[in-house]
């Protein structure tokens, strides 16, 4: 009997890990996603900012993050995050 016990409150033990892991997760993935929308809105609006400029306007979100907005502060890895995404 004490043995069916361990074993129970071993595998809830192993449950509540695994959802607790599972949330954490969820959040970052969710904060990840902001971050990104984020870009791209500062994205968008930069370009509405400098849309007859030639040079900015073929550029991929990646490539414009790079070169516009990495000098107002936002950090290279966090261009790094539009890297493969399509351009909308």
């Amino acid at each position: 009997m004490l043995g069916r016990l361990k074993i129970i409150a071993a595998l809830l033990l192993v449950g509540a890990v695994a959802l607790t892991g599972a949330i954490q997760l969820g959040k970052y993935k969710q904060r990840q996603e902001g971050a990104i929308q984020q870009l791209q809105s500062d994205i968008h609006a930069e370009r509405e900012r400098v849309k007859d400029d030639a040079k900015t306007r073929n550029l991929s979100d990646y490539d414009f993050c790079i070169q516009s907005l990495h000098r107002r502060g936002v950090q290279s890895t966090d261009c790094e995050q539009l890297r493969g995404l399509a351009q909308e």
